[in-house]
């Protein structure tokens, strides 16, 4: 609000104007990439959610051997019809497909996506230099735990609020092992919460956030020699199919 003076007939008068409106920024907004990631070398398709997305004309792929062209684009429904979502969720999508140099060896890769009115911040995926475990379900239980081994990297969605992921692996006594969400990081809006049982159901450690992220990670000594279950679910009991996520689970 701005406040301006003027004399008429002697008097001061106070004059009330109104704050010019601030433009609208029209600058895309990248906020998550489905899949979290790509292997060098394979042409990969990927969903990708955000604002002002269905006026993009070009996407590039910051590796310059790598190629990315659209494949389709527009509106994108919110998962829960809340106003709140659009910033978390994103209103438009395009659908890509993204190959990188056969050679990239980084562990990371970006792309923006460009506009007539501009160009988006750099969005990062992963780069899957070895094979990627997907969720079978139904797996909302130990008894219908997904297996799974030490060294393997799983990508999976919760897709509802009530969704639960479960996974078994066996592990010996005295073992550190390392398990770690990654998501929030890369644009998902999960806010994940990670646990670690025994074969008895007993909690062996747990974790919701770490690194000022929304993301889980444990480091635990197993207690003894045997099977151990792992669930992810939202801690905040919200679903969609943009809450996707990568779990490791690795011996230390």
């Amino acid at each position: 609000m701005r406040y301006n003076f003027a004399v008429v007939a002697g008097f001061a008068v106070l004059i009330v104007a109104a704050d010019p409106k601030k433009p609208e920024d029209n600058t895309p907004k990248i906020v998550v990439a489905a899949p979290l990631g790509l292997a060098p070398g394979k042409a990969t398709k990927l969903l990708v959610r955000g604002l002002k997305l269905d006026a993009a004309t070009e996407v590039r792929l910051h590796d310059p051997k790598g190629t990315a062209k659209i494949l389709s684009k527009g509106k994108a429904p919110l998962p829960n019809k809340e106003k709140d979502d659009v910033g978390r969720y994103g209103d438009t999508q395009i659908e890509i497909e993204a190959t990188l140099s056969a050679d990239y060896a980084g562990p990371t890769a970006t792309f923006t996506v460009v506009t007539p009115t501009g160009e988006s911040a750099p969005h990062t995926l992963l780069v899957d230099h070895g094979p990627i475990v997907a969720v079978k379900k139904p797996n909302n239980g130990f008894q219908k735990a997904q297996p799974v081994q030490l060294g393997q990297t799983i990508e999976g969605v919760v897709n509802a609020g009530s969704d639960v992921d479960v996974f078994r692996f066996d592990g010996k006594q005295g073992q550190q092992v390392v398990l770690e969400v990654f998501a929030a990081r890369y644009g998902s809006p999960l806010d994940s919460l990670l646990t670690l049982y025994d074969a008895d159901g007993r909690i062996v450690a747990s974790n919701d956030d770490v690194d000022d992220t929304a993301d889980s990670r444990i480091e635990a000594i197993l207690p003894a020699t045997g099977t151990y279950y792992v669930s992810i679910v939202d801690a905040n009991d919200v679903g969609s199919p943009s809450n996707i996520y990568r779990l490791v689970i690795r011996a230390k």
